[in-house]
Order: C-alpha cells, then sequence, then structure tokens
C-alpha cells in the first residue's frame, strides 16, 4: 500500500479523490427515497394530526404517529438491502448515516420528556429535522437539501410561538420545504 502511494502521480491522486466525492455524491443522491418516504409520512400524519385535534373530540390525535414505526421498519430494510448493494461505502455515507441515527435518538429523548417540555415536540424535532437536513446538504454540497434544511429555522420558531395545536400544521409546511421539494429537486438530478 504504501509503495503503492509513492507511484502515484498528483494528477492520478486528484483523480482518485475526484472520483472518491463522485461516489459519495452518487450514493447520496440515491437517498432522495429517505427524504421523500419520510416527508410524506410526516406531512401525513401531521395533517392528520391537526385535524383530529382541530375539529373532533377524538382525545389521543398524537396517536397518528405510530404510523412512523412501519416506516423505521422499511427504513431499515431499505438500508440493508441498499448497504449490501453498494459498492463502495465513503467517509460522507457514514457521516450522514450516524447523522440521521442521532436524529433518530433525538426524537425519541424529545417524546418521552415532552411533558418536561409542556408538549412543545414539534418544534424541537423541527429544529433536529433541521440541522440534520442543512449538515446532509453541506456533505454532498447540495443547496436545496440546504435550503431546505435552514427553512425548519423558520417554521420551528413560528411553531413556538403559535399556539400548541397548530403546531402540526406548521410542521407539514415546513416537511414540504424542508424535504420534498429538495428531495424531488435531488431525485431529478440523480442520474
Amino acid at each position: 500500500m504504501k509503495q503503492e502511494k509513492e507511484h502515484l502521480t498528483s494528477e492520478e491522486s486528484l483523480e482518485i479523490i475526484t472520483r472518491m466525492i463522485k461516489t459519495a455524491q452518487g450514493n447520496v443522491k440515491a437517498g432522495a427515497f429517505y427524504f421523500l418516504f419520510w416527508g410524506w409520512i410526516a406531512m401525513i400524519a401531521s395533517l392528520a394530526h391537526f385535524y383530529l385535534d382541530m375539529y373532533t373530540d377524538y382525545a389521543a390525535p398524537y396517536m397518528v404517529w405510530l404510523i412512523s414505526i412501519p416506516g423505521w421498519i422499511v427504513t431499515m430494510l431499505y438500508s440493508y438491502k441498499k448497504a449490501s448493494a453498494a459498492r463502495v461505502k465513503t467517509y460522507s455515507d457514514n457521516l450522514i448515516m450516524w447523522t440521521w441515527i442521532g436524529f433518530g435518538f433525538s426524537i425519541l429523548v424529545v417524546i418521552f420528556a415532552g411533558q418536561h417540555i409542556n408538549f412543545q415536540i414539534t418544534p424541537l424535532i423541527m429544529l433536529f429535522a433541521g440541522l440534520c437536513t442543512f449538515i446532509t446538504g453541506l456533505i454532498i454540497r447540495f443547496k436545496p437539501l440546504i435550503i431546505g434544511g435552514s427553512s425548519f429555522w423558520i417554521f420551528a420558531p413560528i411553531a413556538f410561538y403559535l399556539p400548541i395545536v397548530y403546531s402540526p400544521l406548521i410542521m407539514a409546511v415546513g416537511i414540504v420545504f424542508g424535504y420534498l421539494i429538495p428531495a424531488y429537486i435531488l431525485k431529478k438530478h440523480n442520474p
């Protein structure tokens, strides 16, 4: 290995680095699935939560979020299948994967601490989603994801200041700008 490094010219080294970056970008662009899948799940659950809370007497509108449990199962199966098929797994792939796993654990902490934070769960989830989307966009150098992630930092304070019953509605709008629009653009750019 050491001998190989000594024999590479600067052009060859640059070519290898360029290929690695393109591979990383290609792997992540194929990941538009996650933003689309979770974007639609979160938007449907948010709108259903808002509707049940605002227009019905149903005592537990937040139960619609149980739809995320099969979503996690589908995500894990899809991730496993993609990881098995991937020819190359880069440092960027790992960084993005662990960023979103950290997001998942952060959501669990917020949900279980809901009573202690006056059930301001939705704005906090938007803040975490914004950060992870923003980081993912920076890693793959994809401006729509950077802008989409940043948009959550506009919608989260709005959700904090409005009555809590409107939080799911704000979340649905945030999901459109933060996940769905960037994901469709990402999918369109995917070769």
